[in-house]
């Protein structure tokens, strides 16, 4: 549901009492200013070297002219690993007070005294949602499932405008689409796990998959990189007025979760690409036969024959330039719009893209949390 947030505490909500583990950085910003920063990053190293979680901790002081140092703590936590030692499981509402126990006891440790209220006041300045999908075998393994959904660039018909596929061979593949202020990436969790699992549980779990070679786990996260963005996606789903600083019981919340991913993965994944795409797959025979039994009008076959042709040759990012390029202005959402309509009215379409996307969705829908007691961790 969520994966890694950051919150800042302000003075006054933590006090530092023994700040050796915080090591300084500080460097100058300029004339009559500076901005230092004092972060864990050595000491969370070392935890995770010994096969355990820490989160990163950093505090930034800045000063201005003559004005007083302004200093706040921010910590970059990934929940489900501070609450079950990885991020393969999930984490819910039921969570709530243990990760506000569990932060409080990984500040104190770091030297840093604050307590429950203090955590719970802190505010978000960045939230991953995320949803892990155990897939069926019929689907394939997870790098196959990513790989058939990186072939076709789905961009032009989302938030984003830029995209990138990765391959880090036998340790997982993915890709990724992202903007200025948010990212979704959609990767092999399991082959992220065997690459960088490092917590003694995660240990644990690479030893069984190291045992029966499944990887049928994918992950969708996406990240919503600042405040501001984090503030507008979260709070026009709020019931009430618009919030400015969130805290994490403002977005702790099953629903909520669901409602932003949900609609994020309908962005990428947009119908009308995914039907041509998936007539695409048919052979040039079986496509005519299903056509002429459509019930279409013969104008719509042939106009539908030749985008799905288009696509088989070109790809689908191709068929979008092709449509900007010999249409203007509103003649362009037209031709989508025909192309949409058509696919319509057509009966289920067959193919392995449209069947995994579809069941991608339905996922995506239910939104079953994965927690250590279901058996679908033991892949």
């Amino acid at each position: 549901m969520i994966d890694s947030i950051v919150w800042e505490l302000k003075a006054g909500q933590y006090k530092i009492q023994d700040s050796h583990k915080l090591y300084s950085k500080r460097s100058s910003g300029g004339k009559g200013f500076f901005v230092g920063t004092a972060d864990s990053w050595e000491y969370s190293q070392s935890q995770h070297k010994n096969g355990r979680y820490f989160p990163y901790i950093k505090r930034p002081i800045r000063k201005s002219g003559n004005q007083e140092e302004k200093e706040t703590l921010e910590i970059q936590i990934s929940l489900p690993k501070a609450v079950y030692g990885t991020s393969l499981l999930e984490i819910d509402e039921s969570d709530y007070n243990k990760i506000n126990k569990t932060t409080v006891a990984y500040l104190q440790e770091a030297g840093i005294n604050t307590d429950i209220s203090s955590i719970e006041g802190a505010i978000l300045k960045r939230v991953d949602f995320s949803k892990i999908i155990i897939l069926p075998p019929y689907l394939g393994k997870a790098p196959q499932v990513i790989i058939k959904l990186s072939q076709f660039n789905y961009k032009p018909s989302s938030d984003f405008n830029l995209n990138r596929y990765f391959d880090r061979g036998d340790n997982g593949v993915g890709v990724k689409f992202w903007n200025t202020t948010q990212g979704y990436v959609i990767y092999d969790k399991i082959g992220e796990l065997l690459q960088r699992g490092y917590t003694d549980y995660e240990k644990n779990l690479i030893e069984q998959f190291n045992k029966n070679q499944k990887r049928s786990a994918v992950k969708f996260e996406l990240a919503i990189q600042n405040k501001r963005s984090l503030e507008s996606v979260v709070g026009k789903r709020l019931e009430g007025k618009m919030k400015k600083d969130l805290i994490l019981k403002d977005v702790l919340n099953s629903n909520l979760a669901k409602q932003i991913l949900l609609d994020n993965f309908n962005s990428v994944f947009d119908n009308t690409a995914i039907g041509l795409v998936g007539l695409s797959e048919m052979k040039d025979n079986e496509l005519l036969v299903y056509l002429d039994k459509s019930g279409l009008s013969h104008k719509k076959q042939i106009e539908l024959y030749y985008w799905v042709g288009m696509t088989t040759k070109f790809g689908i990012k191709s068929v979008w330039e092709m449509i900007k390029e010999n249409y203007k202005g509103g003649s362009i959402a037209r031709i989508k719009n025909e192309i949409a309509l058509a696919l319509a009215e057509l009966p289920n379409i067959d193919g392995k893209l449209p069947n995994l996307v579809a069941f991608l969705k339905a996922e995506h829908e239910q939104f079953n949390i994965i927690k250590p007691r279901q058996s679908q961790i033991q892949l």
